[in-house]
């Protein structure tokens, strides 16, 4: 496993849970609002991008100026890790969140090793062709 494959859903979560930044000039877009670039990065967020509360728009909004500096692959993975993430239920989500705080409270060395726990125990991608 690469670097950048267990490094995206590490920023995906920091995306998702940091402080609201500046990204649009609206403080709440609505799917028509946003430019062509944020609706290429969003695409898997569409259908639900209207529902969604201003400070989460904000958040995921954050996370185009990182996807200019992925290559292909990592782009493709980062909106799969978006399609994922939208695919859950409020009750895992919130799960997710929990376990992302509680890993942010360990010591340095203890988060490594649980980070590298979690690395092992996630399934390896398949190979296509």
């Amino acid at each position: 496993m690469t670097k950048t494959q267990w490094l995206l859903p590490l920023l995906l979560a920091g995306c998702l849970l940091a402080q609201p930044t500046l990204a649009s000039p609206l403080n709440n877009p609505r799917w028509d609002q946003l430019d062509t670039e944020q609706q290429t990065v969003m695409a898997p967020l569409a259908a639900e991008w209207d529902r969604y509360a201003p400070e989460k728009k904000k958040n995921l909004l954050a996370i185009v100026p990182e996807y200019r500096s992925l290559d292909p692959a990592g782009r493709l993975r980062l909106q799969s890790k978006l399609k994922s993430w939208s695919d859950l239920t409020l009750e895992q989500r919130q799960q997710i969140r929990q376990n992302w705080k509680t890993l942010q409270g360990l010591p340095a060395t203890e988060r490594e090793k649980a980070i590298q726990r979690l690395k092992q125990s996630q399934p390896k991608p398949q190979a296509s062709g």
